[in-house]
């Protein structure tokens, strides 16, 4: 799996990293809905990138590195839980096989609940060895595994939960002192509260009244990777009755130790609960990898159930198992598979434009072929600074097919109009690309014809200042038109024809405001590339027609940038704008 999406965000950090002053504010300021990951996103990538670059492999090794330590851990748990050492490896393959992990082991942004389910695991351990032996110093350990779970995922807060229902449900006489372990989270919540801003995103939004329904929905996925529309060859019946059956199955089981006095099956279920406890109000954020941690529970006692099975209990288990193990991998693969592809058309783009020859890297890229998907997995995260890119754009009109998400940001920084365009292209200032397979070709003769039809006549010896749809030739100083004119500070510019011959001239339209001259004539110049087009001093209140002939050393270029500037500027009472001059329209003929 390439990266794609979030990952560019994070893997920009090294970018940010100049003094040492910039470590603490890369390691600690908050991010992404106000998260501080300190652990499992800020130095994760910032090492891995620094010493790897774009090179994925490593990201994936150590996720899976990580994996392999959850995987001991949930062993060794399992069989101090229930008892037997069958239930172990019985339980490692339930959770692995989960849904929900494709995602969590595949995406390196997601790497942070692989890390949660570290520190859970590892604390929870810890904390169960304290109880075996009674030895002080696995208390102390737990305790500072617990911290740092804060730099994997906010998510850590949950863990005194676990601690506590445990202890209540099993080791009475340390329930007392779990609760100081409340003291952190509980510290840890109330300043995410009071510092981190409201998110404005309406997928963070919270909506507590729809909590069990999303609850529902989790429980679903988790034990049937039952999802709203199908993504392979299964029916949607068939993830419902794995839910329907296997949740019957677990139920039967917990009753029958739960009416003997054993309340393990009630900590196991309330694991689930607990963990997955704060996402639910993020009804319109339903995220797959959300179910790593809280899975755990569930894999144990389905471990516990299938290894204590006997005769008609073992005669149910095993189709159930195979049930479950059917659904939930073939869940697995249709994720992986979706996300790889998806990784790969991201690698492709980013390789090829790594592997231009620096002329044309330099240049304004524009991108054709863009759809809503590559732009949102790929373009939106700007994975091009990290390969010294810095102009590039989709071919005008294709915005139209990308969703806008103004809640993210928008597209508006990747577009590009169509006069802009065809400008730079004519101007040899830009070219455009399209991925086809693995490679990008250059479909510039392909596209121009198309961007000029789109231009609907406008021709590159006109420019109408006051007329928006040549705000592109525009430069960044000019006010909002207004009148039917547009108003320059002292100086502005504008993208125009270049001579093509001799005898070529300069015509330019405008209105002197009687404010303007009111201290007394006002000069104004024209230069392009440097060069001196003519100059001119304005004395009356009126419209000014004014015309030069362009000089020959201008001759030959396709565009020019027209350079105005004034002598002085005037302000107007109440407005804290300086005004220059108003212009109409520029004419070269």
């Amino acid at each position: 799996m390439w990266f794609f999406a979030d990952d560019f965000a994070w893997l920009g950090l090294r970018l940010e990293l100049n003094t040492p002053r910039d470590l603490v504010h890369i390691l600690f300021r908050p991010e992404a809905q106000g998260t501080v990951r300190t652990l499992s996103e800020r130095l994760f990538f910032l090492v891995f990138s620094s010493i790897f670059g774009l090179h994925s492999p490593p990201f994936r090794i150590w996720a899976f590195l990580t994996q392999f330590v959850n995987i001991f851990l949930l062993v060794n748990i399992a069989r101090r839980l229930t008892g037997s050492d069958a239930a172990g490896p019985v339980a490692a393959v339930l959770w692995t096989a989960n849904a929900g992990l494709a995602l969590a082991l595949g995406w390196s942004s997601a790497y942070n609940e692989i890390a949660f389910a570290f520190f859970v695991l590892l604390a929870f351990y810890l904390f169960l060895r304290h109880i075996d032996t009674g030895e002080k110093k696995y208390w102390i350990w737990q305790w500072l595994v617990f911290l740092l779970g804060f730099g994997a995922l906010e998510l850590n807060v949950m863990y005194p939960a676990l601690a506590a229902g445990y202890a209540l449900c099993c080791a009475r006489p340390y329930f007392r002192r779990t609760l100081f372990l409340f003291i952190p989270s509980i510290l840890f919540t109330a300043a995410h509260f009071i510092f981190v801003p409201t998110p404005t995103d309406p997928y963070y939004r919270m909506h507590f009244h729809s909590s069990l329904g999303t609850l529902l929905s989790y429980w679903g996925f988790t034990i049937g990777a039952l999802r709203h529309g199908p993504v392979d060859w299964r029916p949607l019946w068939l993830g419902f009755c794995a839910v329907i059956f296997i949740s019957v199955g677990l139920a039967v089981f917990s009753w029958k130790k739960l009416r003997s006095g054993d309340l393990r099956p009630l900590f196991l279920l309330g694991w689930f609960v607990l963990v997955i406890l704060p996402v639910l109000p993020l009804s319109n954020h339903f995220t797959e990898y959300y179910v790593t941690v809280p899975s755990i529970g569930l894999a144990l006692l389905g471990a516990w159930a299938i290894v204590e099975a006997r005769g008609l209990a073992a005669a149910v288990a095993i189709p159930l198992t195979a049930l479950y193990l059917t659904v939930s991998i073939a869940d697995l693969h249709a994720a992986e598979k979706f996300n790889y592809e998806r990784s790969r058309r991201v690698k492709y783009l980013v390789t090829g434009l790594e592997a231009l020859p620096k002329a044309e890297a330099n240049k304004k890229l524009l991108l054709a072929g863009i759809d809503n998907d590559l732009f949102w997995t790929g373009l939106y995260g700007d994975p091009f600074r990290l390969i010294g890119i810095r102009q590039i754009y989709i071919v005008p009109g294709s915005e139209k097919d990308i969703d806008p998400h103004p809640e993210w940001g928008g597209i508006s920084r990747f577009v590009i109009g169509s006069t802009e365009a065809v400008l730079a292209v004519k101007s040899h200032q830009a070219v455009i690309l399209q991925l086809e397979g693995r490679h990008l070709q250059d479909v510039t003769n392909l596209y121009l014809p198309k961007l000029m039809q789109a231009l609907n006549g406008r021709s590159f010896d006109f420019v109408d200042a006051a007329d928006p749809q040549y705000a592109s030739r525009l430069g960044p100083t000019w006010y909002p038109p207004e009148g039917g004119f547009r108003w320059m500070p002292k100086s502005a510019t504008v993208k125009i024809a270049s001579a093509t011959k001799a005898g070529q001239v300069l015509k330019i339209k405008g209105f002197c405001p009687s404010a303007v001259v009111a201290a007394g004539p006002l000069d104004v110049s024209f230069r392009a590339d440097g060069v001196l087009i003519g100059k001119a001093s304005l004395n009356h209140a009126e419209q000014f027609d004014l015309q030069f002939s362009l000089p020959a050393q201008l001759i030959g270029e396709s565009m020019m940038e027209l350079e105005i500037e004034v002598s002085r500027t005037t302000q107007v009472a109440g407005d804290p704008r300086l005004f220059g001059l108003t212009f109409g329209t520029f004419t070269v003929e």
